[in-house]
């Protein structure tokens, strides 16, 4: 799905062209409307716009004046300008500076609709390029992303001196020790045919989303071969000061803005080229690089409860959102090596292979002071998992812990490692009830807040900040849990609420036309008609 934008300040041609737009079956497009230069600003500020249909003539700013905006903001936006008179230079500059269309209005629906489908084309066409292969082939080293992976876990583990910007110019690492970041959370969710020499592209992966961020200073590694990690900083101001110095700044507003909307190119262009489910978790709000280890533990841990069936995810984490702060950094297992492949398994969900994992390792010691390092280091494991969940429902199950913990409470092997695999069974268990109990609030928020809004702006990027998810994966989201779209569903609520002031109330057409979100009153008698096949009047006088 792509984002289109309508600007101009005529009210009755954005609102008219909406609802031709709106008509086009065949194209995915979630429609904003801006009528003023200024307005339209704000929708690029707040989210991803990927087509712009734009007037050249409008006060305040003009069409290609904003096109440099839009241009300095989203650099992939294909601009689309709709003219009602004909200048040739006027049309040659726009060109030039990039626009994919010029229109005359008096050319009709149809060349509007040619140049909508023009832009769709060459948005699909960018996210097909194998240019992105070639460059992840030129990018990769043998060194230096093993380098990197060690020096950024012993930042994560905080076993790394602090940050300085000697050591990040000796690994090429383009960030600024003294500034705040946004960090990034990736996870790839392997097909089960897939072999070591497509784990390779693990890099293609990082390179993608290394393009997309291009304009930003930005840093990525892969931490296994399931999770990498992006870091990203405005760059500095040319003058040489820090563009990343205050928070509030305009340079972290654009970053942050542009960074959270691009999460969904980088998932869709995986998916495309690569053929590879990829979920990404980002940090709304920029952090120190002292505090970037619990960041991380806690982002994880979103990444790891997940929402709908956890594949394809794009969320947004907020250290604000119901009290929520960073994790402490977690305290490394006994055994290393055991415990990571294991906690992986864990986080995946893959109960099967944990299972089969737990029975090889504790059936690998003879002695009995082997197996029970084996034991408490799967146990120190689950502990972990078992007191993470107990804490989130608010229940302390003292006995399980004790059991579990308690290797001579055991008659056999065996015994002991049954209650491992059930344990296992107990989080697997409860981690898939709590995905679908957060699942189902989140649907039911949503659907609160679209009924009590009707009237207001319930557009897709409106509802994602409600929620706190990327406006695509809310999409994607919703449609996999209802078996629907969210616009099927506010339409829905607004015919219904539109038969209930029809019948109940002696409102005008036009005022339940407010009411309910319609612009205007001729725009809500057809919507109403095409779906009753009765006028609003004609419904209130059969009722």
């Amino acid at each position: 799905m792509y984002r289109l934008l309508i600007v101009d300040d005529e009210r009755f041609t954005v609102d008219g062209l909406y609802e031709m737009i709106e008509e086009i079956a065949d194209l995915e497009l979630d429609l904003y409307r801006a009528y003023a230069p200024e307005e339209a600003l704000e929708w690029l500020a707040r989210t991803k716009i990927d087509i712009v249909l734009s007037d050249v003539r409008m006060p305040g700013m003009t069409g290609l004046e904003l096109q440099k905006r839009i241009a300095a903001q989203w650099p992939r936006c294909k601009i689309i300008f709709l003219t009602g008179i004909h200048q040739l230079e006027t049309a040659q500059h726009a060109i030039r500076s990039g626009s994919i269309d010029y229109i005359l209005k008096t050319e009709g629906d149809e060349a509007i609709e040619r140049s909508i489908r023009k832009a769709v084309a060459a948005l699909d066409a960018e996210t097909a390029s194998e240019g992105f292969l070639l460059q992840a082939r030129l990018r990769m080293s043998e060194a230096m992303p093993l380098l990197h992976r060690d020096w950024l876990q012993s930042v994560l583990e905080l076993q790394a001196p602090a940050v300085t910007d000697e050591k990040l110019a000796e690994l090429h690492i383009p960030l600024k020790s003294g500034s705040l970041l946004i960090p990034l959370i990736g996870r790839i969710d392997w097909p089960e045919a897939a072999g070591y020499r497509d784990r390779a592209l693990m890099y293609a992966v990082q390179n993608i989303a290394a393009e997309y961020y291009a304009p930003l200073a930005f840093f990525s590694v892969s931490l296994d071969m399931h999770h990498f990690v992006c870091l990203v900083q405005p760059h500095a101001e040319e003058n040489g000061s820090d563009a990343a110095e205050a928070e509030g700044s305009e340079a972290w507003a654009q970053t942050q803005s542009f960074v959270q909307g691009t999460m969904e190119s980088i998932q869709h262009t995986c998916e495309r080229l690569l053929k590879l489910s990829v979920s990404l978790v980002c940090c709304v709000q920029p952090v120190a690089w002292t505090a970037l280890s619990g960041v991380y533990e806690s982002m994880k841990k979103r990444l790891i409860v997940g929402l709908g069936s956890r594949d394809r995810m794009l969320l947004l984490w907020n250290p604000g959102e119901e009290g929520e702060k960073p994790a402490e950094p977690l305290p490394m297992p006994p055994l290393r090596v055991l415990s990571s492949n294991l906690e992986r398994l864990l986080e995946e969900g893959s109960e099967e292979e944990f299972e089969e994992a737990v029975r090889q390792y504790t059936s690998l010691p003879d002695r009995y002071a082997d197996f029970a390092i084996v034991y408490y280091g799967i146990a120190s494991l689950l502990l972990g998992q078992l007191t993470q969940g107990q804490s989130e429902s608010g229940e302390e199950d003292i006995g399980a812990i004790d059991s579990l913990m308690n290797l001579t409470a055991h008659q056999s092997r065996e015994a002991a490692l049954q209650l491992l695999l059930r344990t296992a069974a107990g989080i697997y268990a409860k981690r898939k009830s709590l995905q679908t109990e957060r699942t189902h609030q989140l649907i039911s928020k949503l659907h609160q807040y679209i009924r009590a809004h009707l009237g207001g702006d319930l557009s897709l990027t409106r509802l994602s900040e409600i929620v706190y998810l990327n406006p695509a994966y809310l999409s994607v989201l919703y449609k996999q849990q209802t078996g629907g779209n969210l616009s099927e569903y506010i339409a829905e609520a607004r015919i219904e609420k539109a038969k209930e002031l029809l019948t109940t109330t002696s409102l005008k057409i036009h005022e339940i036309a407010e009411q309910i979100g319609f612009e205007t009153a001729g725009y809500f008698n057809r919507f109403f008609k095409k779906r009753l096949h009765l006028t609003p009047q004609e419904f209130r006088f059969r009722e």
